[in-house]
């Protein structure tokens, strides 16, 4: 499984490139699992040593971790040792709504708002705030942390708007810009309703923009099929990368989910994935 993990991450390109500064962004469209390639860079950072900081809005970190357990790694272990560390919103929401309930409210770690406050509580900050922190723990390990966000549209289950969602994405730009070592990872789902009225759309087609990666596995048209599970797509979008490695600006192949495995093959050649 770390082979095919390598593999997915040279597939990518990430195993050469510089990834200092560099955004990828992730579009996992509906009918597709990504998940794989959020472990695949999970993995590439934890082998070059560097530190990471997960947010996790849809995935938990139990589940990073027994998939991490068949990789060769141990996420608790890493995270007792303050390599990783972990910050997962609907626990932070849950946990609110508990404390409110029994009227033992901290307003300095609440990210929602009490109903019968008059407080303006900007929730993407409180959000940020809580990331940053985490941030800096994991810094302290070592100065290059790779920040990766599973998945950033549940921000809008939260009632965030897509004005809410881009200030976080701000705010967290440009904390990040402060430390140029440093690596962000989003990924987002989309479900290719009408791109120009979902909000899942309208936020994805904002973070194209900012990201240097993009990568989207997409869902076949005729359905599902025994030979592969869906096409992955790699946009790098900055020119001198594409010309030093001699890439296309865009590369399509095909993937296919197995049990603890993924393959990944060239369009037309289904036959090497089964």
């Amino acid at each position: 499984m770390a082979s095919a993990m390598e593999m997915v991450c040279n597939t990518l390109g990430i195993d050469r490139v510089n990834m200092d500064g560099k955004i990828i962004l992730i579009e996992e469209q509906h009918g597709t699992n990504a998940n794989f390639l959020v472990n695949a860079i999970l993995s590439h950072a934890l082998k070059q040593m560097n530190a990471v900081c997960l947010v996790l809005c849809h995935n938990t970190f139990s589940h990073y971790h027994n998939i991490g357990m068949r990789l060769g790694y141990n996420l608790l272990a890493l995270k007792e040792k303050g390599q990783v560390t972990v910050v997962e919103p609907m626990k932070i929401v849950t946990t609110n709504i508990a404390d409110i309930r029994k009227d033992s409210v901290d307003k300095e770690k609440m990210i929602i708002p009490d109903a019968v406050s008059t407080e303006n509580i900007d929730i993407a900050h409180r959000l940020f705030t809580c990331v940053r922190e985490k941030y800096n723990e994991a810094a302290k390990f070592d100065e290059s942390v790779v920040v990766i966000f599973d998945d950033i549209n549940h921000l809008l289950d939260f009632g965030l708007s897509v004005h809410d969602v881009m200030y976080f994405v701000r705010y967290l730009r440009s904390f990040l810009a402060l430390h140029p070592s440093s690596q962000l990872c989003i990924l987002t789902h989309t479900y290719q309703d009408n791109s120009q009225t979902s909000n899942t759309d309208v936020v994805t087609n904002a973070l194209k923009h900012m990201a240097h990666l993009c990568v989207t596995t997409q869902p076949f048209r005729t359905g599902n099929s025994s030979d592969a599970s869906g096409k992955l797509t790699i946009h790098w979008r900055i020119d001198s990368i594409r010309s030093k490695y001699h890439w296309a600006e865009k590369t399509t192949h095909l993937f296919k989910l197995l049990d603890w495995q993924v393959k990944i093959g060239a369009p037309g050649a289904a036959s090497i994935l089964s």
